[in-house]
């Protein structure tokens, strides 16, 4: 069995591909350079002749998302969807309200990129494609907050961090490594452990040094954000496992 994942320079994508990789799978990562999955479906199909396809390409700004990225958030995955068995890598944005949410729960987007990855969703399970929600994901290389952190204190900066919501910091490798098995369906992929960031950064902080501030979430200035987009179920390793990863050796 082949699997393509398209958007594989991303964090996730790359976690994927070398899951796979270590897992004896016949996998293909193709990057934002390799493919345009707006318009380079029919070339990279014919290529490389997928059985399935992990979907992680997206435009994950969620203060910019409007029309100009429906084409990579909506339409590309329900075309893709429509040829190839597909694996949509989705988002706990598509909640809001308080959590935690099962993967059965009604989404309730709050934002424009909230709503785009709900419409996605709807078209590759309707093609008999799967979802794959996820959230607070970090790893080396990655531009998260979480994945950005450790370096941030070891330089000695003050990190202002979230103190009024909560989050499962999750790290990429165990994501990957759950996504890579193909689950069918609507899957939760997250962390077993609640924080707020604050509480995840101050952790991190008693271990690298370094200052945080509590800041809340409406200081920020941001487009509407979930207050609890916490999923359910939890099945991966805790915060308190994978902030390990952001401690240098």
């Amino acid at each position: 069995m082949r699997i393509v994942v398209v958007g594989a320079t991303g964090l996730i994508g790359r976690a994927v591909v070398r899951a796979g990789l270590e897992a004896g799978v016949d996998i293909v990562g193709l990057g934002r350079h390799d493919c345009d999955v707006t318009r380079d479906r029919e070339a990279a199909l014919r290529a490389h002749r997928p059985d399935a396809v992990i979907f992680c390409a997206a435009a994950t700004n969620v203060d910019a998302a409007g029309n100009g990225t429906r084409a990579v958030n909506v339409d590309a995955p329900g075309a893709w969807s429509r040829q190839v068995a597909t694996w949509l890598l989705s988002s706990n944005f598509v909640f809001d309200g308080w959590g935690p949410h099962a993967p059965s729960a009604t989404p309730r987007p709050c934002n424009t990129y909230a709503a785009q990855k709900v419409e996605a969703e709807r078209l590759v399970l309707a093609a008999g494609g799967h979802v794959v929600r996820v959230g607070w994901v970090h790893g080396p290389g990655g531009k998260t907050f979480a994945s950005t952190l450790p370096s941030r204190l070891a330089r000695g900066e003050t990190v202002r961090a979230i103190s009024d919501v909560l989050v499962q910091p999750t790290r990429a490798v165990d994501v990957a490594r759950a996504l890579v098995l193909l689950p069918r369906g609507v899957t939760h992929l997250v962390g077993n452990a609640d924080t707020t960031w604050y509480g995840y950064a101050s952790a991190l902080a008693a271990r690298l040094g370094g200052k945080v501030e509590p800041v809340r979430l409406a200081d920020f200035g941001l487009d509407p954000r979930p207050r609890d987009a916490r999923l359910w179920p939890a099945t991966l390793p805790g915060w308190h496992e994978g902030i390990e990863e952001g401690i240098p050796r």
